[in-house]
């Protein structure tokens, strides 16, 4: 027998060593790619962030992340908080070694008296090693590994950054990864801010985000808030006094309002594009940056309302499109004024610039009656007479009806606002004893504004359309449109550089075109002779003496200029482009004239201010030296960073003075006066832009686009209207720059220099320019009666100006 027993031992002992072998070779086949336990312990510096872009108050503009983090180190979490999760997800999570058999068992009863998960059987030390493996593995090599890897960090890591890296890492619906931002997602609150029940409901998420929501499920989520109070009088955190006393608390979520929507959405989607051109789309979403724009919000906040108002007004002038629906059947009118009851509540008039939807419920020829809900609204035929049939074949504007019957019907939807007397205030209709009202519609037309700080680089507000939810597309730098004779400016500018006198005569008579040649261009003015003053050629735009002085200076010449001067869109070398022709972009066009602004230097419009990662390191810095938010030290950097490179001298400064002392008679006694209103010096230029284009088989021309780019010592503005379309429509027959543009640039310039202190345009007068008196008509002497000129004109330092 003693053969017999040892045989037994050999077996038992080959087997032990083979299973050894075996589980040996298990083992490192499940953790052979395991995470790197550094990367683990690491996790605070990995974690992706959430990117904030801010204006330059600080005021945050949008938050841009893959995942919504706010990461938090546990010692900032409340006790409350981690006991409640605790007490829900892991009561034993400071006794097992990262399995717990005894835990799962509990849950496992748990589940089965409960009919549904209530707790989970993983700890949470197998919950973070889950969250650090992929989730293309098999459950049950899975599980193998998750396992191992849970005793690893253990052993390793810790239970404190274990638990940290948990609370931050957790996803609890609505986008909020982690406590920290569950906090603001749900409460609008920091984490030392929420009260234990708000804490028990954070902790309740954990198992099923989605079925414990208390957006979409307040009652469930409220019945899993008090389960989790009472797990932590179970776990001995809590009195049943307490966990009573938190139960009674009703819900009260945050109603978070997405500042991208309403704050700059055009400006903070520029921003996010420029630093993932300059860092990498990735780092937006991962890094958690810290942009800093040069957005002021309340340049920003006029310039949106201009445009508005702009477009409106000339969508307006163009006629009635219809309303916005016709609802013929009781029940949809039924459904609609319920609507307008939850939207609009009692008092739909509390913000009187917005537009409403409104139901017309009596109508004759000078009244219309509409149904807000609450309340009702009288629309006279004063607040509509615009309404006139919109006739995309004609470019007649402001015609007007006399019959409120000729524009609507009883059962129409339509878009109505409180008609507002001088004072700013509502007008009742004393009969009725109802608000007046005023007829509105959506606008097809649309505008931009761009403005910048010249001096500091800064773009302070780009409004670069009516409605961001309407239409992303960014006109101020995407949209490639003719600016007419605003581009009359810049070959101007190369004449008087090349040696041209504001006092030469040019021709003015009318242009005689080629065999051949369909082009006719004309001049608004006339002249008395044909002859005309280069200098006032510029200042009333006159094409036709124009045109002869850009083919004087030469088509290539103008182009290589413009090149210069920022310009990057292709510019057509014939004879259009000395009507702007070709087409550019608006913040381009700004930039060229901030040229002439700053004395003929440049300096690039700045979107970005600076930027920093969660790690504090600075990615980008473009501050300007005298930006009020730098500190001594940085000021100090950034004009180290700007002497080394200082902005570029495009244009000679005699020549900068000359342009811009025609630019500024532009505004003062040329073709854009209106812009002289603003409250400081000003120079600038119009264009309105025609072109020819086929529609339904014959040739119309259309007004396509109307400008006004000008400055002031302090900023470069652009204002632009037209169609994105061009073929939409004729802004108007009897429309130009003058009735559309240069009134959108002036009121929002009122706004952009008030309360500032400006300097003359141009500021001063360099060496090498020197003055005479001219015969305003002619040139030469003055003529006694006869109109006269300050001419100012260019001379070599080298000799007097009376030897020229």
């Amino acid at each position: 027998m003693g053969w017999l027993f040892r045989y037994v031992v050999l077996v038992a002992l080959l087997s032990l060593l083979g299973l050894t072998m075996v589980g040996r070779a298990a083992y490192r086949y499940f953790a052979s790619d395991l995470p790197d336990l550094d990367s683990v312990s690491a996790y605070r510096d990995q974690a992706p962030g959430v990117t904030r872009i801010h204006a330059a108050d600080g005021t945050l503009l949008a938050e841009l992340a893959r995942e919504h983090r706010a990461y938090a180190r546990l010692e900032d979490v409340p006790e409350p908080l981690i006991a409640a999760f605790l007490s829900a997800e892991d009561r034993r999570f400071y006794a097992h070694n990262g399995l717990d058999f005894r835990g799962l068992a509990r849950a496992a009863k748990a589940n089965v008296k409960s009919g549904t998960i209530v707790q989970g059987g993983s700890t949470i030390t197998q919950q973070v090693a889950k969250s650090f493996l992929s989730d293309q593995e098999r459950t049950l090599e899975r599980k193998v590994r998750e396992a191992i890897l849970s005793l690893r960090m253990e052993s390793r890591v810790g239970k404190a950054a274990i638990l940290e890296i948990y609370l931050n890492k957790i996803f609890l619906g609505h986008g909020a990864y982690g406590v920290g931002a569950a906090a603001s997602r749900y409460f609008d609150k920091q984490l030392d801010e929420l009260t234990l029940a708000e804490s028990a409901l954070i902790a309740g998420l954990a198992q099923a985000p989605s079925r414990w929501s208390p957006v979409t499920n307040p009652e469930l989520a409220q019945r899993r808030r008090d389960e989790v109070l009472f797990d932590m009088v179970e776990a001995g955190y809590l009195e049943t006094s307490e966990a009573e006393a938190a139960s009674a608390e009703p819900i009260v979520l945050a109603k978070l309002r997405d500042p991208f929507r309403w704050r700059a959405p055009f400006y903070a989607e520029h921003v996010r594009q420029v630093v993932g051109e300059r860092l990498g789309p990735e780092a937006v979403l991962s890094d958690g940056l810290v942009i800093e724009s040069g957005t002021n919000l309340v340049l920003q906040a006029a310039a949106d309302h201009a445009v508005d108002h702009a477009a409106r007004k000339l969508d307006r002038r163009q006629g009635w499109r219809g309303p916005v629906a016709h609802l013929s059947k009781p029940a949809a009118r039924e459904r609609l004024h319920a609507r307008m009851l939850s939207e609009y509540g009692e008092q739909p008039f509390v913000a009187p610039e917005r537009w409403l939807l409104g139901l017309v419920t009596e109508l004759e020829r000078y009244e219309a009656v509409v149904d807000l809900g609450a309340v009702e609204g009288s629309l006279l035929l004063r607040g509509a007479n615009w309404a006139a049939p919109y006739d995309p074949r004609s470019g007649e504007n402001d015609k007007t009806i006399g019959d409120l019957r000729r524009a609507l019907e009883i059962g129409d939807v339509v878009w109505v606002r409180p008609h507002l007397n001088a004072e700013g205030e509502l007008q009742r209709d004393d009969e009725r004893g109802t608000f007046t009202l005023s007829l509105g519609q959506t606008p097809r037309v649309e505008g931009t504004l761009f403005t910048y700080d010249h001096g500091l680089g800064y773009v302070e507000a780009m409004a670069p359309g009516v409605d961001y939810d309407r239409s992303q597309y960014n006109r101020a730098t995407q949209a490639c449109r003719s600016p007419g004779s605003v581009f009359k400016a810049f070959y101007y500018a190369l004449a008087l550089d090349e040696g041209w006198q504001m006092d030469d005569v040019l021709e003015a008579k009318p242009w005689e075109p080629e065999p051949g040649e369909e082009w006719n261009p004309r001049n608004i003015d006339k002249t008395i002779d044909g002859k005309v003053l280069l200098r006032t050629a510029l200042i009333k735009s006159l094409n036709t003496p124009s045109i002869r002085l850009f083919l004087a200076v030469g088509i290539q010449d103008v182009i290589n200029f413009a090149r210069k001067l920022g310009f990057t869109t292709e510019l057509i070398a014939d004879k259009g482009l000395s009507l702007g022709a070709s087409c550019v972009h608006i913040d381009e066009l700004t930039g060229a004239f901030a040229v002439f602004a700053r004395g003929g230097s440049r300096r690039d419009p700045v979107y970005l201010r600076r930027v920093t990662d969660k790690h504090g390191q600075l990615r980008i810095d473009q501050r300007h030296p005298f930006d009020g938010a730098v500190d001594i030290a940085g000021r100090i950097d950034r004009m180290a960073a700007l002497a080394s490179d200082p902005p570029a001298q495009l244009v000679d400064p005699r020549t900068n003075f000359l342009i811009s002392r025609l630019l500024r008679e532009v505004v003062t006694s040329g073709t854009s006066t209106r812009a002289n209103s603003i409250g400081a010096p000003a120079a600038g230029k119009s264009g309105t832009s025609s072109g020819h284009f086929m529609r339904d088989g014959r040739w119309d021309d259309l007004t396509t686009d109307t400008w006004f780019v000008g400055y002031t010592s302090r900023h470069a503005t652009a204002a632009w209207m037209g169609f994105d379309d061009r073929n939409e429509r004729s802004l108007g027959d009897e429309d130009a720059s003058y009735t559309t543009a240069i009134p959108l640039w002036t009121d929002f310039m009122k706004a952009v220099v008030a309360d500032r202190s400006h300097e003359r345009v141009p500021p001063s007068t360099p060496q090498g320019i020197g003055t005479k008196i001219v015969d305003a008509t002619h040139g030469g002497p003055p003529v006694p009666g006869m109109p006269q000129a300050t001419i100012y004109y260019r001379f070599d330092l080298r000799r007097t100006p009376a030897e020229h």
